[in-house]
This record gives C-alpha cells, sequence and structure tokens, in this order.
C-alpha cells in the first residue's frame, strides 16, 4: 500500500511486499574443498539419528577449514632430512674428530657417565655442534631421537634412555687408523690423511656450508668404494668447495680413475688434494708471472715516457739556450754601439769646448786692435 510523505513523517510506515519463500539449500555454503564435503559424507553414520541441519552445516564448514589448513605430505623429505642428521652426528665421532686437537677437546668437555660408567653425550650438547646447528629446518631433541631410531647408524650406540649417544666401542679406533695419525706421514712426505682427502664442488652451490650434506650425498650418491667409508670430515674452503676426508687411500691411480670414470656423483667436480694443491701451486705461480710481465711492461714504458720527456726538455732546452746566445750577441752589439756614439759625441763635445774660448778670445782682440 502507497504511503504519502506526510503520513510517513507522522510515523506511518508502508506495507511491505511479501517475498516469496525460498528454501535454504546446503550447497550455497562456501567450502574450500571438495574433499572435505566427500569426508564428512563418509563420516555419516546410516544407522545414528540424522543430526539437524545447523549441526549439519557446522560439521561441513569444519572440516572444510581443517582440510584447508593440512599441509601436504613430506615423508621424503623428512626421511632425507633424518638420514642427514645421523651423517652430521657420525661426523662428531669419527677417528679423525677423536684425534683432531680441536675435536677432541670438544668431545672431552662433553663426555657424561652414565649407565653404569659408560661415558656419553646428551643429545642438547649434539645440537650445538657445527654439523647439526647449519641444517634447515633447526634441529630438536625430538628429531634426533627420530633420526637415530629411524635411521640406522654401525657405528653410533644410543643409551637406554634415548637421550645419550656415543661412538659404538667395538668400532673405536678403526684397525686401519694410526694412534698418532696427524704426525704420519709416507716415503714422499705425504701425511696420512692428506692421502685419504678429496677436494670436492657441489652441484649446489652453498651445499658445502653444511658438512652433514655433503657427507650424507656423498655417501647416497657418489658410489663411494666400502673402503673409503665412512666420511671422516668434511671442511669448507668457500661456500662451494670443500676437502673431504675419507676413510681409504685415493690416491691408488687405477682406483681413483675407475672411480672418476663413473661420473658420480653427477656435476660434482672432484680430484684428490694432491692434484688440487698442484693446480692451485702453478695457478699462483701463473699469476706471479704474469704479474712481474704486466709490472716490468709498465716500467718500460714508463721508462720510456720519461725517456721522451727528457728528449723533449733538452731539445727545448738547448733551443732556448741558442735563441738567448743570439739575443745577448744582438744586445751586446747595440750595446756597444751606443757606446761608440757615446764616445765620439763627447769626444766632438770636448773639442768643442776647447775650440771655443780660443776663437772668442781671437775676436775680442781683433776688436780691440
Amino acid at each position: 500500500m502507497f504511503v504519502p510523505r506526510a503520513l510517513r513523517l507522522k510515523g506511518v510506515k508502508e506495507a511491505q511486499k511479501r517475498k516469496p519463500n525460498q528454501p535454504q539449500r546446503p550447497d550455497s555454503i562456501e567450502v574450500s574443498s571438495d574433499d572435505g564435503l566427500v569426508q564428512a559424507m563418509q563420516n555419516a553414520s546410516t544407522d545414528s539419528a540424522a543430526p539437524s541441519p545447523a549441526a549439519q552445516m557446522e560439521g561441513v564448514i569444519e572440516t572444510a577449514k581443517d582440510t584447508k589448513s593440512a599441509k601436504p605430505s613430506t615423508t621424503t623429505a623428512n626421511s632425507e632430512y633424518l638420514a642427514q642428521l645421523v651423517s652430521g652426528i657420525e661426523l662428531i665421532f669419527t677417528d679423525y674428530a677423536h684425534q683432531d686437537k680441536l675435536g677432541a677437546k670438544w668431545l672431552d668437555e662433553r663426555y657424561r657417565t652414565v649407565d653404569e660408567g659408560e661415558k656419553y653425550i646428551h643429545l642438547t650438547a649434539i645440537l650445538e655442534h657445527h654439523n647439526i646447528s647449519t641444517l634447515k629446518p633447526q634441529a630438536t631433541q625430538a628429531l634426533l631421537r627420530q633420526a637415530l631410531q629411524n635411521v640406522s647408524s654401525p657405528s653410533l650406540d644410543i643409551s637406554p634412555s634415548g637421550f645419550y649417544v656415543r661412538r659404538r666401542p667395538s668400532t673405536y679406533p678403526a684397525r686401519f687408523v694410526p694412534p698418532k695419525s696427524f704426525s704420519t706421514v709416507d716415503d714422499s712426505g705425504l701425511s696420512f690423511w692428506d692421502q685419504r682427502t678429496i677436494y670436492v664442488e657441489p652441484h649446489i652451490r652453498h651445499l658445502c656450508k653444511t658438512p652433514a650434506k655433503v657427507a650424507h650425498w656423498l655417501k647416497e650418491h657418489g658410489q663411494l668404494r666400502a673402503k673409503w667409508l665412512p666420511v671422516q670430515a668434511v671442511h669448507m674452503l668457500y661456500n662451494s668447495c670443500a676437502f673431504v676426508v675419507l676413510s681409504g687411500n685415493v690416491m691408488h691411480e687405477d682406483q681413483w680413475s675407475k672411480w672418476r670414470a663413473s661420473g658420480k656423483p653427477e656435476n660434482w667436480k672432484v680430484m684428490t688434494k694432491v692434484e688440487n694443491m698442484r693446480r692451485t701451486e702453478e695457478y699462483e705461480k701463473m699469476v706471479r708471472e704474469s704479474r712481474a710481465e704486466a709490472g716490468k711492461q709498465r716500467r718500460e714504458s714508463k721508462g720510456n715516457e720519461q725517456d721522451d720527456s727528457r728528449s723533449g726538455v733538452q731539445e727545448a732546452y738547448g733551443t732556448g739556450i741558442e735563441g738567448s746566445c743570439e739575443q745577448v750577441a744582438i744586445k751586446t752589439k747595440k750595446k756597444k754601439r751606443k757606446r761608440g756614439k757615446n764616445t765620439t759625441s763627447a769626444a766632438d763635445d770636448e773639442a768643442d769646448a776647447e775650440a771655443t774660448p780660443e776663437t772668442d778670445g781671437d775676436r775680442r782682440n781683433k776688436r780691440r786692435a
């Protein structure tokens, strides 16, 4: 019904038209994932009482939210990460680490006596080590325990409580490692560990910042000979290269050439430490020679420029001397001429001065006479 404006101002309201009733449809609710709806339908039981429509809508919305917030499965990535953690722990307890001054000091400061006098290291101390702290995501005690339980390691031993780890006594010390390995050298003067060290440039530029990843990658994808394992140490030189210490001698040419012929790991640059040192010395020698040659050329060019400048100055200086000598000779001649004129004029003046009184006297005498 139409109501005039004057009546509307007095408070009379116009009757509203009735809208046709529209049944509510559950499909009108926006759901972010179809999987949530399918799961809600599968969870419904035909034996139980039918829930109310409001309860059905709330269940659908909550299921859709859970499906949206759910993260994709990362089973493969997690297993590789756990294997990297184990590789990092193995590097802490190697024979190289036990004889290295810094490594041995780190181990001695953190060994704790547990379980009837046995020495272990707590997982909290393992988390502080560089081999573990450089891994991403950041490791935790729970992840370390999971890694030690899921990934088998022939050289590690876990305490019954699960919070301590050590080197398995049956594997330490290794039979091939001498008691004083760092002072042992062969007939050619090569140290014991240098015979077992290789130089690597991985396919990923910053892989060498994480020693655990380098050791794990070589173990899984390098197809290393059995006697070269386990990896003893990883020393980063730069972000893109490192020295890796193996357990076996890599100086046997036939074994080394066979392994390098396999091309493993793919897209890695690998050579022995001895070869790397030889190439480095050759490169440094070449750089020194090139710098010396460049300095020599600069000195020669500078000397030639100085000679040219000196000759130019001498020529200019000689021309100036000749010109000045000529000018001096001309000036001297002019001065002599002036002096000659001055002397002749002075003599004439003197003669005139002497002659003038005589003529005047003569004239006076004549007049008197």
